[in-house]
């Protein structure tokens, strides 16, 4: 008896692949980078379950009957979203060898993106990054690190390497400080500490975990999100130095 074969899931069209309308020919005008501002807008202020068509429509106003030129597929609304966010990076060119420069600049732009835009991260993993300004980014990446010498596949991996560290991170961060106002309320950060500390405790006098016993009772400071983010970056890049050094 033959297997089942499992259809193939289609990948759902990208709007880059359809040639946008002339906003100044349609009535209302309205143009890819308005609808994009509006979403935006709207995603940062609301998060992006209420980013829908409808929605866009009422924060466009007059505007919205020329909507439906421009978006015709939901995943439109989320192909623009990614890219308006891309729009905001400003690639960073040094001399030639000065690739670790580049990169760092970069992960800490992509980084302070993120922050300003809480919900990106999580939808690079619903949408192709296929969009202009995605790939310019992409573009630069891989330059950079092909100009110290790596071959092109190579070079895409390690750009997809920092790239995703940065992502991974800053999600955390979101996650960690969203958890953390759910689990505060109007409670201090002194109140708050007590929640753990007696647990911690019994931890330490149960010799369990030696380890982590040690540095919680070496009462040393804890890194802040900036340290751990700007010491694990450069760790990474310390790793990938070594390996251009060798091609």
């Amino acid at each position: 008896m033959a297997a089942t074969v499992e259809p193939v899931p289609e990948v759902p069209p990208l709007i880059w692949a359809d040639s946008e309308p002339d906003g100044a020919l349609l009535e209302p005008p309205l143009t890819r980078a308005e609808i994009t501002a509006a979403l935006l807008r709207i995603a940062d202020a609301e998060g992006l379950a209420a980013v829908s068509v409808e929605r866009v429509a009422t924060e466009l106003g007059t505007a919205g009957p020329s909507l439906g030129l421009h978006i015709r597929r939901p995943g439109d609304l989320d192909d623009l979203l990614l890219d308006g966010v891309f729009a905001e990076l400003v690639p960073s060119w040094s001399e030639p060898g000065e690739w670790r420069a580049d990169l760092r600049a970069g992960a800490f732009q992509l980084r302070e993106a993120i922050r300003r835009h809480p919900w990106f991260a999580r939808l690079t993993f619903r949408r192709p990054l296929f969009g202009p300004r995605a790939l310019s980014w992409l573009e630069h990446t891989m330059a950079v690190l092909e100009r110290a010498g790596l071959d092109i596949t190579v070079a895409a991996a390690y750009a997809a390497i920092v790239t995703g560290h940065v992502m991974g991170t800053a999600m955390c961060e979101a996650e960690e400080a969203e958890m953390e106002r759910v689990r505060a309320g109007a409670r201090s950060t002194h109140e708050r500490h007590f929640d753990v500390a007696a647990f911690l405790d019994g931890l330490v006098a149960g010799g369990q975990y030696p380890t982590f016993s040690r540095f919680l009772q070496a009462g040393a400071r804890h890194l802040t999100v900036d340290e751990s983010f700007e010491i694990s970056l450069d760790a990474l890049l310390d790793g990938l130095a070594l390996r251009v050094e060798r091609a």
